[in-house]
């Protein structure tokens, strides 16, 4: 009888190894797709001189930014100008005509349009 006992403790104590043992895995911090894609919903924006314009973004996986910053840069500041910008788009401001490529930066993923700055203004029309 005392042998029984110490064979049935024996395999609880190889069980719970095993067990222990196979869900360690469950505490690693890993994701099955680790890579992050920003998209732009447009891919080609004009403004006038003077005006604002705007751009939404995407990101894929939405939980990335949780936590993380999207940066957003513009590479001729001379013809256009971040105003806002946030984890869902950029709002920009023309300056002068001419064309210009903005860029959404998050965890090593990057997205790319253009800004086309139109010369003049919108004129308001009145029909009579």
């Amino acid at each position: 009888m005392l042998e029984d006992r110490k064979r049935y403790l024996s395999s609880i104590i190889v069980t719970i190894i095993v067990v222990l043992a196979s869900s360690c895995h469950l505490f690693e911090d890993y994701s099955v797709d680790d890579t992050v894609t920003l998209y732009f919903n447009e891919t080609n924006v004009s403004v006038f001189e003077g005006g604002l314009g705007s751009v939404s973004l995407r990101v894929e996986p939405t939980t990335v930014l949780e936590g993380n910053n999207v940066t957003y840069g513009i590479n001729n500041e001379d013809i256009a100008t971040i105003y806002r910008a946030d984890k869902r788009g950029c709002v920009f401001y023309g300056k002068k005509e001419g064309s210009t490529v903005l860029t959404a930066k998050l965890q090593g993923a990057e997205a790319k349009m253009v800004i086309t700055v139109l010369s003049g203004t919108l004129e308001k029309k009145t029909w009579n």
